[in-house]
């Protein structure tokens, strides 16, 4: 058995000892603790100290024998005295010095014994760490109620290196989000969880394999690391059928110029020319013959802004000076819009971003991940009927249900089309 370091005193007058490592053979800490406040704010320790698991068993014995042994009052015995449980593992935490892990442990005992941290205003990653053994020990709900009553998340989004910069770095968005998620801050769950999808991650690789000894938040649980990836495929998906749909157009046959002049077929011949010329120079199209083709499916793994900002430079391409508003940029540009008024950070649309109250309280009706794909999507009259349009989807269920989640199922609608007619309000 590793030898252990002198308790930590959570409470004087506690009862129990805990004897806490992250790993089998590792340094053991140990803290003295209220038994009956672990059980009341953790459903972890509300089994495992029940009469039905061993270590309940032992400490109702324990404790009953240092009665008769003539500590009447618990407080008063030395934490030697005391009944011991040992606990190994605290959770997927990324923390290297042995004496973080210590602190670490302190700080959630504290909390769950309604303390001051050691820190009165705990960064980012402390609280990141803290979710993670609060998970592990069933204790979120106290944690949450712990941190919001300190309004420790207020104050990071209260200065300003608490805004989301597009240089934040990948960890610090998912401990946020993570963060967000099991501390009940609804805030951090719609605006990081957008971050990933919008940036990528490099846990999104084609080859990147599950590593369970990474920290929690890089895969991040109940099932909000997969609808991540799926709300960033169906974007991706939606992007590239603009490029389908403007290629099929001109390579359809039907045509497209309509000015009426001698040089209509010659007119959609030169865009269609100039249409694969940008797409290739872009890298989001390449020219692949079918009679043998065995490459692998490719996604584009950068900003999707940077995306959309590279396609926003088509270039008013045209003939002769009689077919100025001929051509794919005038076509491209108000699809492009209607896009990105629903992805870009720097509005106030979240509708791609994880709603946290529809999450949890509606997510079979919510969530991309297991949604049925719609057959057709068709471009709405207008920006605005794309936001208040009743979704077919759900008029069978209650309307009041969510005051947001039609609007959020309208815009997955468009994003998980099967097929998609841009052409509803092709204005050129």
């Amino acid at each position: 058995m590793p030898e252990e370091t002198n308790p930590t005193i959570i409470a004087p007058g506690g009862d129990l000892v805990l004897a806490v490592c992250q790993e089998e053979g590792g340094e053991q800490f140990a803290y003295r603790v209220d038994s009956k406040i672990l059980r009341e704010n953790s459903r972890f320790f509300e089994n495992l100290l029940s009469d039905r698991f061993n270590e309940g068993q032992r400490l109702s014995a324990e404790l009953e024998a240092l009665k008769l042994a003539g500590h009447s009052n618990i407080a008063d015995a030395s934490a030697d005295a005391l009944p011991r449980i040992h606990i190994v593992n605290i959770g997927r935490i990324s923390i290297s010095k042995a004496s973080n892990v210590q602190n670490l442990i302190a700080d959630f005992l504290r909390a769950v014994h309604g303390q001051d941290l050691a820190v009165p205003n705990p960064p980012v990653p402390n609280l990141a760490n803290l979710a993670v053994v609060a998970d592990r020990f069933d204790a979120v709900t106290c944690l949450s109620r712990y941190v919001q009553r300190r309004k420790y998340l207020h104050l990071i989004d209260a200065k300003p290196k608490g805004r989301v910069s597009p240089g934040l770095p990948e960890e610090r968005a998912r401990q946020k989000l993570l963060v967000g998620l099991l501390f009940d801050h609804p805030p951090w769950v719609t605006r990081y969880s957008k971050h990933l999808i919008m940036r990528d991650s490099i846990q999104w690789k084609p080859g990147i394999e599950e590593d369970h000894s990474k920290a929690l938040w890089w895969d991040i649980p109940y099932g909000v690391e997969d609808e991540l990836i799926r709300r960033r495929e169906c974007i991706l998906e939606t992007i590239n059928s603009l490029q389908s749909h403007f290629l099929k157009l001109y390579t359809s046959g039907e045509r497209q110029c309509k000015l009426g002049y001698d040089t209509s077929v010659q007119c959609d011949s030169f865009q269609l020319g100039e249409m694969v010329r940008f797409f290739t120079k872009l890298s989001t199209l390449r020219l692949q013959g079918t009679i043998y083709d065995n490459t692998e499916p490719t996604y584009y793994s950068g900003d999707i802004d940077r995306l959309l900002e590279s396609l926003r430079q088509c270039s008013s391409y045209q003939i002769d000076r009689n077919h100025s508003h001929c051509g794919l940029r005038v076509r491209l540009i108000p699809l492009l819009d209607l896009i990105q008024n629903q992805l870009s950070l720097d509005t106030g649309s979240l509708d791609i971003g994880i709603c946290a109250e529809c999450w949890n309280y509606h997510r079979s009706l919510y969530a991309w991940s297991s949604a049925k794909r719609p057959v057709l999507w068709a471009h709405p009259k207008s920006l605005t009927g794309m936001r208040t349009l009743a979704s077919p989807y759900i008029r069978g269920h209650q309307r009041n249900s969510s005051s947001c989640l039609n609007r959020h199922i309208l815009v997955r609608d468009m994003f998980m089309a099967v097929e998609r007619d841009w052409t509803a309000r092709d204005a050129y």
